[in-house]
């Protein structure tokens, strides 16, 4: 590609090396293409032919990526992949790793829930690839499965996505949509080095939907009633504060607006130590996240993040400069805690409530609750009142750890023989709390109501590889053999729903405080669907 210096102005040539651009002389012109080192020329005359060789980027080229259960030079790979490195997602200061591949993957569709603080993200790697399920296998560390929304940015070194068939082969049949591969940091030999990355930021609506106020709202309503060939509404029976609309005094309600959580602080602190010998080396990550979201006051939502990393390597057995037996561990330890208003369809949609509600009903009434349902339309609630007292008083709480252990063993150069034992365990619990209230003649609750639900269980993994490199005259070789056995869905669920707790708030919603049994106590439990994998690997 052909650039203006200094500006956006460029074209790319032909298959000749032909281009054309239209520029002022005398100019400076910068030159790049993929895989070779950019050039600049300067340029005095339309008429001096430009002759320009660049020179291979080999140290670009020489970089690895990872593919499968090992490494390759990118010069080497000839399947479709993509590496991302770790300080390319940290520097976007984005809550979620995912959020800053957005701009980085090509090829990678990534949208979000919701823009709810801690929704999770929908990825999809080269369109739908089945008719079930179209997410990619990820993989961090080298454990199948794991949850990247677990994971802080700042603690990854490198996400590398596999494409097409040819480079997640070696995963089999559920590696159709693609994979995720994530590394986190690793240690290095040399002094500790202790690194801080943190930011502060606020969020605002960017641009607020355009919504009638409640003379134009009025106004549309008149029309519509003169089309029918019907009299025109008594707004003064039916409205509230009608001559205050009429005159102009009181625009009425805009509820999106009313809902607004201005300055919502967004916020991530990490710090880092890695450091090492030529025995041993370690990788320590500690980091804190937290973010509110810009709508739903009072009842905003609200996403906490705890995160802990430690990465070690030992090289137990070296003779020369072959390291015979090796151990190490990768432990990434999260505890978030989430709140949330309803998102679901139309129907469980708080905001879609708020963009459906008429302007002529106010917020809150003389005594500084919220008002109750007006003759206009007796069935519609106020749609704040009812996300804060139906959906707003919440919690979600979660743990994971993720962790393998691994032994490596090198008895000559170039063969490795390497056993990976792995474990995931989640622990979740979430509480919900409904007062009393009545909003409109069909919008109420006349029993408090607590809920509570806790589900633990966790994933096993254990896979064992050999590796032989090897080279004859000027070309190289590698060779693969291995297998894996997996577990899935070693837990349980249980939960419960019960009326009139003794304590009216949400701090005390437990189902303790819920003594008394009714038609409407309910208890369930039940396991997860347990599912095991054997597989066998050749490459």
């Amino acid at each position: 590609m052909f650039f203006k210096k200094g500006t956006t102005n460029g074209t790319v040539t032909d298959i000749d090396g032909n281009f054309i651009l239209s520029v002022p002389l005398p100019c400076e012109l910068s030159i790049t293409y993929v895989g070779y080192l950019g050039q600049s020329v300067k340029v005095s005359s339309a008429t001096t032919p430009l002759k320009i060789a660049l020179e291979e980027d080999s140290e670009m080229l020489d970089e690895v990526v990872v593919v499968g259960y090992g490494v390759q030079k990118k010069k080497l790979v000839t399947g479709a992949t993509v590496q991302v490195k770790g300080d390319n997602i940290a520097k976007l200061n984005t809550v979620n790793a995912l959020g800053a591949l957005q701009s980085q993957t090509p090829g990678v569709n990534i949208t979000q829930s919701s823009g709810m603080p801690g929704e999770g993200f929908k990825v999809t790697i080269r369109g739908l690839g089945t008719t079930g399920s179209a997410s990619p296998l990820y993989i961090i560390d080298g454990m199948p499965g794991g949850d990247i929304n677990n994971l802080n940015p700042t603690d990854i070194e490198s996400i590398d996505v596999l494409k097409d068939a040819a480079s997640a082969a070696i995963y089999g049949s559920r590696a159709a949509n693609g994979v995720i591969l994530v590394t986190t940091k690793q240690g290095h030999t040399g002094k500790a080095e202790i690194s801080y990355d943190g930011y502060y930021g606020v969020q605002n609506v960017y641009r607020m939907p355009d919504v009638l106020n409640a003379q134009e709202f009025a106004m549309i309503m008149s029309e519509a009633r003169m089309m029918d060939g019907l009299p025109d509404y008594d707004y003064a029976s039916l409205v509230p504060d009608w001559e205050a609309i009429k005159n102009g005094t009181w625009k009425g309600t805009n509820w999106l607006d009313e809902s607004r959580n201005e300055n919502a602080p967004i916020q991530n602190h990490a710090l880092n130590i890695t450091g090492g010998t030529e025995q041993s080396v370690y990788s320590i990550g500690l980091a804190y996240t937290n973010q509110e979201g810009i709508l739903g006051a009072p009842s905003q939502p609200e996403y906490t993040r705890y995160t802990a990393r430690i990465n070690s390597e030992h090289t137990l057995y070296r003779k020369g400069k072959l390291d015979i037996i090796k151990v190490g561990e990768n432990l990434t330890y999260s505890y978030s805690e989430r709140n949330g208003i309803a998102i679901d369809d139309t129907w469980s949609n708080d905001i879609r409530n708020m963009l459906h509600a008429n302007p002529f009903l106010p917020n809150k009434d003389e005594n500084g609750n919220y008002h109750y349902a007006i003759p206009w339309e007796i069935r519609e609630a106020n749609p704040i009142g009812q996300m804060y007292y139906a959906n707003g008083q919440n919690i979600s709480k979660s743990h994971a750890l993720q962790g393998n252990i691994f032994l490596t063993i090198q008895p000559i150069t170039g063969l490795k023989l390497k056993s990976n034992f792995g474990y995931t365990f989640y622990a979740d619990n979430s509480r919900n709390f409904t007062p009393v209230y009545k909003l409109a003649s069909n919008t109420f609750n006349d029993n408090n109501s607590v809920s509570q639900e806790m589900t633990m269980g966790g994933n096993l993994m254990w896979e064992n590889t050999v590796t032989y490199d090897f080279k004859l005259d000027n070309h190289s070789f590698g060779v693969l053999i291995g297998q894996s056995i997996e577990k899935h869905g070693l837990g349980d669920t249980l939960g419960g729903s019960n009326i009139n707790s003794i304590f009216d708030d949400f701090k005390h919603a437990y189902l303790s405080n819920t003594p008394t049994i009714t038609n409407r106590t309910s208890l369930y439990g039940y396991p997860w669907g347990k599912e095991a994998l054997a597989s066998f690997l050749a490459e």
